[in-house]
């Protein structure tokens, strides 16, 4: 006779519970009294419980006991439900020569990315970084410069620190006869120097067997996934309205990607590896695409999402898709502070839009929508080919709030956004992270929610998707801010000693 399930002993029993999700971890605790007392009576699973409630995953790369992953991740959870954005652990002044070519700032794998748009004084383009971890450390910032060669201009970066310590950069020739010729170039992100994995530093873009032309005055969106570098092109003469390439960087050639229908926006979500989210501004619809393997060419549409703009015309150039990037980490040489990163499913995908209404008047919109849902949009077959309503699929999936202005749009930390307003609010979405507040709320909370109920962004959230709740409000306001699960990065410009502009960073750490 085979075993029971109930026979085995407790430590197999917790490992097989290890695999299964949250629901049915606490599914199995109610089937019987001696697996109640096993899941309660594990530290392990009792952990993994909490960090899928947090919203991040544990690959269990350091060397951290049970119970100090527990401490870490308390700890973080109370930071984020405490934070003062008017105290920031690190106030540095950003060098000038850096600070006036700064196209954005970003948050990399816990480095600070500033990337140059404009060539400054001795400094040609490229990017600035600064590892913040070592600057808490310190107590200053020390700048560590990659620069190009003089005469390239560099149109567009992304990058992927933490699986690659990769860089990459959409590049031309401005100086170059009779047209600027656009290339990828490939470097270690640290070093600035050939990447080691590339088989060429120089990638050209080519399309229908000629080199595509790049000028600065193209929209470029670049994405990079996994070995994956998906780019694309817009408003470029003797083109279509847009062209995506797919490469896999290590390799030598690009791929171009085409779709059956050309009318969509100059963004794009890659949702995962293996999928892509297109705004189609015909359709007015969220067009879902696999990623096709081997050598086809052709993106294959898997759904088709109704956006809530019946009457209302999308900007070609406005629709700006935002996500948060939670790469696996590798074993680096590092130390990491935190333990977890940010579960993709977990995570919204934040989409902004400019509209414009037949009688002219322009408003601005922001919609967040799951991840987990537009991936499991990807991995399934679908029977109709009609688009499926709003009212339909948003309904704990999809929100869309209207807001004063394209630079208010929240921005992504992790599992919580940053509402870019004043003051700022940071929201959470967890998968029970309301219900774990509530039994915990305090009059500073009642106080919370009252300053943010009279704003414009109201409990909006709620009533959409499940488990959010308005956690933290400070008073300092920013020009500008970038964030992860771990850090906020807020930036003010201000005159110096000579009275010429520059940048003022505060560096808040949430642990």
């Amino acid at each position: 006779m085979s075993p029971q399930f109930l026979d085995l002993s407790t430590e197999l029993v917790v490992q097989i519970l290890a695999h299964l999700s949250l629901r049915d971890i606490g599914a199995c605790a109610q089937t019987s009294s001696r697996f109640h007392s096993i899941i309660s009576g594990s530290q392990y699973l009792q952990y993994l419980v909490r960090t899928e409630i947090a919203g991040v995953y544990d690959p269990f790369l350091s060397s951290l006991s049970i119970p100090e992953r527990m401490a870490v991740l308390e700890s973080w959870e109370r930071a984020w439900h405490d934070l003062d954005l008017q105290q920031p652990v690190i106030q540095c002044v950003v060098p000038r020569d850096i600070s006036i070519g700064v196209l954005r700032y970003e948050i990399h794998g816990g480095y600070l990315v500033a990337s140059r748009r404009l060539p400054v004084d001795d400094h040609p383009m490229g990017y600035s970084y600064i590892y913040l971890q070592d600057v808490l450390q310190l107590g200053y910032a020390s700048w560590n410069n990659v620069d190009l060669l003089q005469p390239l201009s560099v149109i567009s970066y992304c990058f992927n620190v933490e699986e690659y310590n990769l860089a990459v950069m959409l590049v031309c020739d401005l100086e170059e006869h009779p047209e600027p010729h656009g290339s990828l170039r490939v470097v270690d992100f640290c070093k600035g120097t050939d990447h080691p994995l590339a088989a060429t530093p120089n990638i050209p873009l080519q399309f229908e067997g000629g080199v595509i032309c790049i000028y600065d005055t193209y929209d470029v969106h670049m994405e990079v996934a996994g070995d994956r570098v998906i780019v694309m092109v817009t408003q470029a003469r003797a083109l279509p309205d847009f062209v995506l390439l797919r490469n896999r960087w290590a390799d030598l050639q690009f791929q171009v990607l085409t779709a059956p229908d050309l009318t969509y926006a100059s963004s794009f979500a890659l949702i995962n590896t293996k999928s892509i989210a297109l705004v189609n501004l015909q359709t007015d619809t969220l067009d879902i695409h696999r990623i096709p393997d081997g050598a086809s060419c052709t993106l294959q549409r898997v759904g088709q999402l109704c956006l809530p703009f019946p009457q209302a015309e999308i900007h070609p150039h406005s629709a700006s898709v935002r996500l948060t990037q939670a790469h696996p980490p590798m074993c680096s040489s590092r130390s990491q502070c935190l333990p977890f990163r940010p579960f993709l499913d977990a995570c919204l995908v934040g989409l902004t839009a400019v509209l414009a209404a037949p009688d002219g008047t322009m408003t601005f919109n922001w919609l967040a929508m799951r991840r987990d849902y537009l991936c499991s949009i990807a991995d399934t077959t679908h029977d109709s080919d009609e688009p499926t309503p709003w009212e339909t699929w948003s309904v704990r999936t999809a929100c869309c709030v209207e807001i004063e202005h394209l630079l208010a749009a929240p921005t992504p930390a992790g599992a919580r956004w940053l509402v870019h307003s004043q003051p700022l609010v940071v929201r959470e979405f967890g998968l029970s992270c309301s219900q774990r507040i509530r039994a915990n709320r305090t009059h500073l909370d009642e106080d919370v929610d009252n300053v943010v109920l009279h704003g414009a962004l109201q409990d909006i959230f709620a009533s959409q998707l499940p488990y959010c709740d308005i956690i933290s409000v400070g008073e300092r306001r920013y020009q500008s801010i970038t964030a992860d699960y771990e850090w906020i990065v807020g930036m003010n410009e201000e005159d110096d000693e000579f009275s010429r502009k520059t940048h003022r960073i505060d560096i808040h750490h949430v642990l």
